[in-house]
């Protein structure tokens, strides 16, 4: 089975991590993207780049940033865009190694974690199409901070102002640093954002205001349990321009399921503010030429002070092929003829439930409830079938969660990658599976009123 996605963004071929400088730009959505030109593995960062109409159709265009100046010489590292007096403003990180090795996949990295030095680095471009890097300005780490760990800039505008945060570390501790800046040249650090036990490093932090609530997104490294370390979620609170302090409250992962890391987002034309986020693999599937996927597009709201994601209505434009089964008492299953599907129904939760993609045997992608314990458990076990990359962010997940008496839920299935959203998307578990041909069975034991069944072409 080909395993690339038709839905969720991949490269054309070799490395991708990071999604970067998301925006919409001159009628075009631009998706820029840490890229690896040389083989499937991490390294020789890049910015790969590629736009769409929709979010979906994308076209595949020349690299936007290669290293090629002395501060990025050993790689062009994530960051945002901005569009200012209409042009399109890339800010990167761009990164010296101070001492070289090759790994076991024929790319050059440092022999010591912290044998970098980091610089955040400008570009620019009148049509969205060629770059033209900017001698200035160049920012470093302030005073104490840790010089290798200093990146990812994200930078928006207010009243006339404009602020960036950064992802940093001091005394081996993440934090998000708070730049502000009157003329876009000269850049001012105002404060640092961090909390105790967070984690030894916050990357790729985002910050947006939605619905009066301030939003720092970022991802923590070190704080994960279950096999995933490194996790993304959010603090939601009240932002203080002027001293720089966020008051918050506790930290939320975005994602419940495996993989979701580094997203970004960024506000359409429409006004909403969009995500995309990495779903990290680190091995490509077995003869694949690829490694690295994009979730789907996602809407972000706040209903009753929680951050809900939602697939962006643009996609149900691929939807065909509606088919609806009604009154489901106890056990429902269908072998599913497509390999990308998408399926909405409600359950009735008073009772525990278990959900399956995967064979007649209901080996496969499992999310059971248990209504006495208010809990959902997230299995993949029955769906790495010996693709062992698949066990190291972990199989299970466990969340606590107490659901109503009828909840809506929502499975896309792209081949290889699921996301299934709960109550409109208050809980979102998404997983890379390795599903064999066998396992294109849903199975739904519970009960249910209408299932709608759609497959999905692009």
């Amino acid at each position: 089975m080909n395993k690339r996605p038709l839905f969720h963004f991949t490269p054309i071929k070799n490395w991708m991590n990071d999604p970067n400088g998301l925006c919409y730009y001159k009628g075009k959505y631009h998706l820029f993207y840490q890229h690896n030109p040389e083989n499937l593995y991490w390294g020789n960062m890049t910015w790969g780049h590629a736009t769409s109409d929709d979010l979906f159709n994308w076209e595949h265009l020349p690299y936007a940033i290669s290293p090629d100046i002395p501060e990025d010489i050993d790689g062009c590292f994530s960051g945002s865009g901005f569009v200012k007096d209409d042009e399109l403003y890339l800010a990167y990180t761009g990164v010296i190694m101070t001492t070289k090795k090759i790994n076991e996949y024929g790319n050059t990295v440092t022999v010591g974690e912290n044998d970098l030095i980091s610089t955040q680095l400008f570009a620019k471009s009148k049509d969205g199409f060629t770059f033209e890097k900017l001698s200035e300005p160049k920012i470093v780490a302030p005073e104490r901070y840790c010089t290798a760990h200093f990146r990812d800039p994200k930078i928006w505008g207010k009243n006339g102002k404009y602020y960036m945060v950064l992802g940093g570390k001091k005394d081996n501790k993440g934090r998000v640093l708070f730049y502000q800046s009157e003329d876009f040249k000269n850049w001012k650090f105002v404060n640092e954002i961090y909390e105790e036990n967070m984690g030894f490093m916050w990357e790729c932090p985002d910050f947006f205001e939605l619905d009066g609530k301030s939003i720092l997104v970022f991802s923590p490294q070190g704080i994960g349990k279950e096999g995933q370390e490194h996790l993304a979620g959010y603090y939601m609170g009240d932002f203080d321009y002027e001293t720089g302090k966020l008051t918050h409250k506790e930290f939320q992962v975005l994602d419940n399921g495996f993989e979701l890391y580094a997203p970004q987002t960024f506000k359409d034309k429409k006004g909403r503010r969009i995500m995309i986020a990495w779903l990290v693999n680190h091995h490509p599937f077995p003869e694949e030429n690829w490694t690295g996927m994009m979730t789907l597009p996602r809407e972000l709201k706040i209903i009753d002070d929680k951050l809900y994601m939602y697939p962006v209505e643009e996609f149900n434009k691929y939807r065909r092929n509606l088919e609806i089964y009604k009154k489901v008492d106890t056990e429902f299953q269908i072998e599913m003829t497509d390999k990308v599907y998408d399926i909405e129904f409600k359950l009735n939760c008073d009772k525990d439930f278990e959900i399956v993609i995967g064979d007649k045997e209901k080996k496969g992608l499992k999310l059971t409830y248990s209504s006495q314990d208010k809990r959902i458990i997230f299995d993949r076990n029955g769906a790495v079938n010996n693709f062992e990359s698949l066990e190291i962010f972990g199989t299970k997940r466990v969340v606590n969660y107490t659901l109503s008496d009828d909840t809506d839920f929502r499975i896309i299935r792209d081949k290889n990658v699921v996301e299934i959203y709960i109550n409109n998307g208050e809980k979102v578990f998404t997983s890379l599976v390795n599903f064999t041909e066998e396992q294109n069975f849903l199975t739904i034991v519970g009960e249910s009123n209408v299932i709608k069944v759609y497959s999905l072409k692009n």
